[in-house]
């Protein structure tokens, strides 16, 4: 398949971004967003949606990608900003932040976004659906995002809520989870506006 950078780069826009997010469906823990900016003669090997990948691929990926992307801007919301805004607004801030985390060293030329798009952004942009398999940028976007957002899970969520399984399920709404919440209730990193039959 064609991606999206290479009649970009031929159009002149030399350094493109693209922001992807994880975490929008949890029932517990931060929604983490991410832009990646690359260079023509910048983009690693291997690339590929995060969730067609293992973890070890994806760690692997990541490795790559912090050692050849121009920028990376990394964003995380927690479960209190999602519980304020709604889940849309969050992640319309947290790809807004992404964003300008990954412009501090240079802002792209373009940015392509996978299904949602910052209204206003005064950068030259597209939003696309599966942009993950389109496009290099977002695809490592999806990595850097989800492999952020696992270590969060496992290691301070697990280490402060043990009692959830978080190692296990990240935060979502497996039988595991569920079986969890049933038995001690609701944790402070529980989004309240996404288990509200457990309120």
């Amino acid at each position: 398949m064609k991606m999206l950078e290479k009649d970009l780069w031929k159009k002149g826009f030399q350094y493109v971004g693209g922001v992807d997010e994880a975490g929008r469906g949890p029932l517990a823990g931060p929604l983490v967003s991410c832009c990646v900016i690359f260079s023509p003669w910048s983009v690693p090997s291997g690339l590929n949606d995060s969730k067609l990948l293992h973890a070890s691929q994806r760690n692997h990926s990541f490795q790559l990608i912090c050692q050849s992307a121009f920028s990376i801007g990394v964003s995380i919301v927690g479960e209190k900003m999602i519980d304020c805004l709604g889940i849309q607004t969050a992640n319309l801030y947290s790809f807004c932040e992404a964003v300008m985390r990954a412009s501090l060293r240079r802002a792209p030329d373009f940015v392509i976004f996978d299904w949602l798009k910052i209204p206003g952004l005064n950068i030259p942009s597209i939003s696309i659906s599966k942009a993950e398999s389109k496009s290099y940028s977002v695809a490592a976007a999806s990595i850097v995002a989800k492999v952020v957002r696992d270590s969060l899970m496992e290691n301070h969520y697990q280490e402060l809520y043990p009692d959830y399984g978080f190692m296990q399920h990240k935060g979502y709404g497996t039988k595991l989870h569920r079986e969890r919440i049933n038995q001690f209730g609701l944790a402070n990193c529980h989004r309240r506006s996404f288990c509200g039959k457990y309120l």
